[in-house]
């Protein structure tokens, strides 16, 4: 393993601003095109990443891995490295559990890998101050100097693997719950006729009305991806001793929205009808 090589598995549209931070910080960035789609690769090489070309090569070239990819696959990537033999310094920023987190930890560690829990907070940017890469463990002061240069912002959480997870998983609990809720409620209001009276009366004593109707807009072309997250959320709550099916709902209404991955203008009118089956 040579020092300054870093890992990015793998480059989606969060992965890239966290492998232009590592880059931007001085230090060679790698991937892994195996399996990958087009839309990825071509990601990847706007990016500037270079080709590892397997995750076994990977694990050969660099001293460090990030893990950036949907949360369903964080477990199964972090096996992957760790069969590869990886002895080096492995960040997981996926949006996992704080037990998912610490059993990830064990499989690394056991293995010979120091790791670092992460969470990334904020959307993809391409300027300082807007989206924070928080660390925690007892190596994660090592991970600073990896994003140092920006855009993302990273800031040590504290010794405990499971902290930056946790972290995330409250937040995400609130700024996509909320989506997912106004979603079920306006879709509701739809249903029974009274959505034009719930936004005025929104206007009057709830939540901006216009406000509401983009966060539902917005957030269906990743509801796809907000599934698996729900699932770690509501395993998070489980494990706090907090009822879990507030996250559990939203997973439901995500799973209903998911056929609008990627819509580039998404109606609302078209989102509601799709939570109440056209009703």
């Amino acid at each position: 393993m040579a020092q300054g090589k870093v890992g990015i598995v793998h480059p989606g549209q969060m992965g890239a601003v966290a492998a232009a931070t590592v880059r931007n910080s001085g230090h060679e960035v790698y991937w892994v095109s195996e399996g990958r789609s087009a839309e990825t690769r071509g990601r990847a090489e706007s990016a500037g990443l270079r080709d590892a070309g397997s995750v076994a090569r990977l694990c050969e070239t660099c001293a460090v891995m990030v893990s950036v990819c949907p949360p369903e696959f964080a477990e199964e990537t972090a096996r992957a490295v760790a069969e590869c033999g990886f002895g080096g310094l492995y960040l997981d920023a996926n949006a996992i559990s704080p037990e998912r987190a610490q059993r990830i930890g064990r499989v690394l560690s056991e293995g010979g890998a120091t790791f670092v829990d992460g969470c990334i907070i904020g959307m993809p940017t391409q300027r300082r101050g807007e989206t924070w890469l928080y660390v925690s463990g007892e190596h994660a002061d090592r991970a600073l100097p990896l994003f140092a240069g920006g855009p993302l912002e990273v800031e040590v959480l504290g010794d405990q693997i499971g902290q930056a997870s946790a972290l995330k998983m409250c937040f995400a609990a609130q700024s996509k719950g909320t989506s997912a809720l106004l979603a079920a409620v306006m879709s509701a209001a739809e249903s029974l006729g009274v959505r034009a009276a719930l936004e005025r009366q929104w206007t009057r004593s709830g939540p901006n009305a216009a406000r509401a109707a983009a966060s539902v807009r917005q957030a269906a072309p990743k509801a796809w991806r907000f599934v698996g997250e729900m699932k770690e959320i509501a395993d998070t709550f489980e494990a706090a001793g907090v009822p879990k099916g507030f996250p559990m709902a939203a997973e439901e209404v995500f799973a209903k929205l998911a056929g609008f991955k990627g819509a580039l203008d998404t109606r609302l009118e078209e989102v509601l009808r799709e939570l109440t089956g056209g009703k």
